[in-house]
């Protein structure tokens, strides 16, 4: 496709083939064709900014503004349009917060590449590659920029560009674009274009934007729906009686409009925002980075998850523990062709396994020379090399130990034997081979050890702690799978997916008898996750190879461990920034704990909605007149939102067991919390109206919004908890909103302002003390009580 040729290329940018670009040739590349990136379009600011006064909420209180100006109400229209833009300002501030925190996490996720410089094979982050530089490209990998292959076949999967699945074959001289993934083989391959001079100018492949809308999401968005259709009941049946009594239609339509407001969630969108950049930024401090919102969320209901032992469990670091030769071999000589079937630019771990052995015994490789290479693939199971060596031409090979012993003429059974005795140590075995006209001879097998982590076993243990079933999945053989999950702790019931492989397939019941299977394909992984979850498991799945992608992509949650291919990545929806179990532990902790959040907003939502639609409904039949006014209820409605909003940031206390979406609890507790709060304000209301002697519409208006305001006020003090209030510790920026609104009001109650009649600082204080009384004692005993016949653990 590419009009110039290879030698072409590299004459035009100084390429050397050997040793790659300079450090010099380098700083001269990117001061002409600059960073290997794409900025991103965003969105103008101002932009962000209106957008906060657009939908339903803003377009009620804009309408009420208006009808205030109409009726010759000046103040209450700019009263009521400046805490409109107070808000609006706020909320915008919260949403550019958010972006930065996004904007950094997405600054984590940074494709590495192998490149050659200055004779050196480096790793590299992706935006640092200039036109000319030279890469090392395998299985999995994306490709960060447009190149032409120098060495090796490979073939690429354009799909996610051009929408066509098929393959793509790419050899020597073709030229594989931006945006590709490597499905299969390697190469060496020169950049000749980066960023938006690629053909299809995209390098941010892995930075996905989640779009999935949350479970937790929809649950309230209907729990809403069905609370503003009580509201339009119960107030439709008030404004008829108000407009049967005379009350001029125009005069009661703001408050009308106000309280339509107060039954939709107005904090709803910054909640979630700021809960799930919360938890985002907490799990990145933490080691992990989220590319899908949803699966925080996700994490907290996980009930399974099924984790890889290489690189998860144990520590992704092989080293040759053991070498033994067949007849007519030495085991120098399973080093040396061990080694010459290894290329040291894949940074393959194996292979380096061998190279730092060779490195160690000095002995050299320099008389011989590969003339081609062949990588691992789960079908063949084995790498292959063709070597030159004074005129000799011969091909090695290593792999695992039956499939290069299937290729041989002679079978030794010593070898067998010792291959059962390292597997009992834990040790992964490796054959090597060396075929010679046409006849394929075993040179010896290595022994290659990888222990499981320090903290691997505590690490399981935590996960189990929390409710979570695990279940160890690997490709190794059957005694060396039994061995690490003994030392981990995973358990001891392991068995070989050959001897269940049919009869999963006709009961998923069969996975739950064990933990953990050996000798597993990629397919079986893939078969596994969706067998789970067909019995109602919502499954988590840790990988990082190419063949993990489809498993990963299934599973609720998908982990790709921090030494993933970008392919592993692209599909999970976590992605792993450090070794190890530690930061699983902390993704179901933080999901747990952003799902505990979101539930005591939807509590709160649930009964301050059904108190304020109750208490100003009941009070009018009662009393005939309307016990708040438009100005009481918009600011009652914006400072509450302060406190819903440091509810996202509270310190909550995560559940033992998996969360789950059951919402009667929720509902129920909402519901009860609703009607004593309802019931707590008409008492109050009526006896200190009498008591006080408080009897002027303009009076009973700032009554009305006190009483309002302080019960809603304390009663966050009760739902945020399933305990007594005081058994778990608030969290400082929460408590804080509290106290300074508490006071905010106490303060402004005996002052008042023009449209805000004053109340007396007796019946102020009272008020306070009445609703702190009620709800810290009377309704914390009857939320404790409730959730304990529910069943909920308290």
């Amino acid at each position: 496709m590419n009009p110039i040729t290879l030698p072409e290329q590299l004459k035009v940018f100084g390429t050397n083939v050997h040793t790659g670009l300079t450090d010099e040739q380098v700083y001269a590349l990117q001061k002409k064709f600059g960073a290997n990136e794409v900025v991103e379009k965003k969105t103008p600011v101002l932009l962000l900014f209106l957008r906060h006064f657009w939908g339903l909420t803003a377009w009620m209180l804009e309408i009420t503004i208006i009808v205030s100006f109409l009726l010759h109400k000046k103040f209450d229209g700019w009263l009521i349009a400046g805490l409109l833009l107070f808000n609006g300002i706020v909320g915008f501030w919260q949403e550019l917060r958010a972006a930065k925190t996004v904007a950094s996490l997405k600054a984590k996720l940074t494709v590495t590449v192998r490149v050659l410089r200055n004779g050196k094979w480096l790793n590299l982050p992706s935006h640092a590659v200039v036109p000319g530089d030279v890469l090392r490209i395998r299985t999995g990998d994306f490709l960060i920029a447009d190149m032409q292959v120098m060495e090796g076949d490979i073939q690429v999967d354009k799909s996610a560009l051009t929408g066509e699945s098929a393959l793509i074959k790419a050899g020597i001289n073709d030229v594989i674009f931006s945006g590709s993934i490597v499905k299969n083989g390697e190469c060496t391959a020169l950049v000749i274009a980066t960023a938006a001079n690629t053909v299809f100018g995209k390098t941010a492949g892995l930075i996905m934007t989640a779009k999935h809308k949350m479970h937790m999401e929809e649950i309230v968005t209907k729990v809403v729906q069905i609370l503003f259709s009580i509201v339009v009941v119960v107030l439709g049946i008030t404004v008829v009686d108000a407009l049967m009594g005379g009350a001029p239609f125009l005069n009661t339509l703001p408050l009308i409009l106000i309280l339509l407001v107060s039954a939709v969630p107005i904090g709803l969108p910054a909640m979630f925002t700021i809960s799930m950049a919360k938890a985002s930024q907490e799990l990145s401090d933490k080691g992990l980075l989220v590319s899908r919102l949803s699966a925080t969320e996700d994490a907290a209901i996980l009930t399974t998850l099924c984790i890889d032992k290489t690189g998860t469990i144990t520590e992704n670091k092989l080293s040759l523990q053991e070498l033994k030769s067949a007849n007519g071999f030495t085991e120098n000589d399973v080093l040396l062709f061990g080694t010459l079937a290894s290329v040291a630019a894949n940074n393959d771990a194996i292979d380096e396994a061998f190279f730092a052995k060779m490195k160690s015994t000095g002995i050299s490789t320099v008389e011989y020379q590969q003339k081609s290479f062949t990588p691992f693939s789960a079908a063949a199971k084995r790498t292959e090399a063709t070597i030159t060596h004074n005129n000799d031409v011969f091909k090695v090979m290593k792999g695992a130990y039956v499939t290069i012993q299937s290729l041989c003429t002679t079978i030794n059974v010593e070898l067998d034997a010792t291959v059962n005795s390292w597997a009992i140590k834990g040790f992964k075995t490796l054959a090597v081979a060396i075929q010679k006209n046409n006849t394929t001879q075993l040179v010896g097998i290595a022994a290659l050890y990888d222990p499981p982590r320090p903290d691997s076993a505590e690490m399981l243990a935590a996960i189990k702690e929390l409710g979570v079933t695990v279940k160890m999945l690997t490709g190794d053989a059957l005694p060396v799978a039994k061995e690490i999950a003994l030392q981990a702790g995973v358990g001891n019931r392991i068995i070989a997916i050959n001897e269940v492989r049919e009869t999963l397939q006709q009961s998923g019941t069969v996975i739950k008898k064990y933990d953990g299977f050996a000798e597993i394909l990629p397919e079986d992984k893939y078969n596994i996750v969706k067998i789970l979850q067909q019995e109602k498991q919502i499954t988590g799945m840790t990988g990082d190879g190419v063949n993990d992608a489809p498993a990963l992509k299934q599973a609720e949650v998908g982990i790709a461990v921090s030494s993933a291919t970008d392919v592993a990545k692209q599909a999970a929806s976590v992605i792993l920034l450090q070794a190890g179990l530690k930061q699983i532990v902390d993704l179901i902790r933080v999901g747990r704990i952003t799902h505990v959040r979101i539930t005591n907003y939807t509590v709160n939502k649930i009964a301050k909605t059904l108190q304020t639609i109750l208490f100003v409904c009941v009070a009018y039949l009662i009393t005939n007149t309307f016990v708040v006014g438009p100005i009481d209820m918009v600011l009652m409605l914006f400072l509450i939102d302060f406190v819903v909003l440091a509810l996202a940031t509270d310190k909550v206390k995560w559940s033992k067991s998996p969360a789950n979406w059951n919402i009667k609890p929720m509902v129920l507790k909402g519901f009860v919390l609703g009607i004593l709060l309802f019931v707590e304000c008409l008492v109050w209301f009526l006896w200190a109206s009498h008591h006080f002697k408080i009897t002027q519409p303009e009076m009973l208006h700032t009554l009305g919004f006190a009483t309002l305001f302080y019960s809603g006020i304390c009663a966050v003090l009760t739902v945020r908890t399933n305990s007594w209030f005081y058994r778990e510790p608030i969290s400082n920026t929460l408590l804080w909103v509290i106290i300074a609104d508490m006071f905010l009001v106490l303060i402004l109650l005996p002052v008042g302002f023009t449209g805000f009649a004053v109340l007396p600082i007796i019946p102020a204080v009272c008020t306070l003390l009445y609703f702190l009384f009620f709800n810290l004692v009377i309704n914390d005993a009857i939320k404790v009580w409730l959730l304990h016949r529910l069943r909920v653990s308290v």
